[in-house]
């Protein structure tokens, strides 16, 4: 009874139910029917001009970085300790402030 919780085991009967949930829909599931417009871009009633898109990664760039600098300061100001080093972590979040503001300045 025991080997019948183990991991793999586990896995491979979750494993055969997907793989049967998945041939149960499969057949039920309507024949597709291939047009020609199928395939083609559509956008409110007229047919939408394809143009190939500039991508930038400079305020991607720059919400990973804000994002990652709160990320880290909520991680050190709430495991300082208690008592007098906790007024490090007051100016830790002055710097913090300063480092956002410089960020989102630009």
């Amino acid at each position: 009874m025991k080997i019948l919780l183990s991991p793999p085991i586990v896995f491979a009967f979750a494993l055969g139910i997907g793989l049967a949930l998945y041939r149960l829909g499969r057949a039920m599931a309507p024949t597709l029917k291939v047009t020609s417009g199928k395939g083609s871009p559509y956008a409110c009633g007229e047919d939408a001009t394809m143009q190939k898109a500039q991508v930038g990664y400079r305020q991607f760039y720059s919400l990973a970085i804000f994002f990652t600098v709160m990320h880290v300061a909520a991680l050190v100001v709430t495991t300082l300790p208690a008592g007098p080093i906790a007024v490090l972590g007051i100016a830790y979040l002055a710097v913090i402030t300063l480092a956002i503001f410089a960020l989102v300045s630009r």
